[in-house]
Parts: C-alpha cells; structure tokens; sequence
C-alpha cells in the first residue's frame, strides 16, 4: 500500500515536472514573440504588410495551440498556462483584430496582463524546476515511474 501511494506521488510529480518543462520551453518562445511584438520598426512592418502580418499571427497561433495542449492538474502549472494564453490572445488581437460579432461566442480577452507579482513568482518556480530537472539528468537520475 505505501509503495503504491508513493508511487502514484512520484507519478504525479514527474507529469508536473514535465508540464512545467514544457512550459519553459513554450515561455521561451513566447519572449522570442514578445521582442519582436515589442519592437517598433517590426510592428510598424506589420501594419504595412500582410504576408508577414500573417506569419507573426500564425507563431502566435502554433505557440497558443501549444500552450493550451500542455496539460496539468498543478496549480502553478494552471496560471503560468492561463497567463500566457491571455498574453498570446491579447498580441493576436492587436496584431489580426477580428470584427465584433464574427467570433460568436469565442470572444478573445482584452489587453490587460497582470503586473510583475505573479509572472515573476511563476518564472522563478519554472526556472527552479528547469535546474532541479537538469541536476537530476546530469546525476543520472530519472522521474520515470512505470506501473
């Protein structure tokens, strides 16, 4: 019975690792987008060409569709994964707005992201589980557990 409770814990554990792994990467690629997004003379293309106004929205796109298939009861996992999402809808809206009434019910959210408290406190958790994932590959070790 304990060993079976243990692992179903190390089971548990090993699928938030790997969702918070997945999120890193995915985190990473959203900083790449947010530069560009940042960037004045690439923004200012944007509004001026529509073939790379339409690559810019399909990154976002892939990358959202990525970010919404990680998976994860955790709730660090959950808010680093709603807040992206919410970033990622926000960029899309600015960069392809759709005309209201078009979408329906699927109405994306407006740009108001959440200030430096959270996105830091999620970051810092991420960047913790990215080294602790690191030290344990260099050991040797590993968060698999077969049943």
């Amino acid at each position: 019975m304990i060993q079976f409770n243990f692992r179903a814990y190390l089971i548990r554990r090993s699928q938030a690792l790997r969702a918070l792994r997945e999120l890193a990467v995915a985190k990473a690629k959203l900083k790449e987008l947010r530069i560009l997004f940042n960037n004045f003379s690439y923004r200012h293309r944007i509004v001026r060409d529509s073939e790379e106004r339409q690559k810019f929205s399909e990154k976002i796109i892939i990358l959202l569709l990525t970010v919404d298939a990680i998976e994860g009861a955790d709730l660090m996992v959950r808010a680093a994964r709603r807040s992206m999402v919410d970033e990622l809808e926000a960029m899309l809206e600015v960069v392809d707005p759709q005309p209201p009434g078009k979408l329906g019910s699927m109405k994306r959210r407006k740009f108001d992201l959440p200030e430096a408290g959270l996105q830091k406190e999620i970051a810092e958790g991420v960047a913790e589980v990215v080294n602790m994932l690191n030290q344990e590959e260099r050991n040797g070790g590993t968060f698999e557990v077969c049943l």
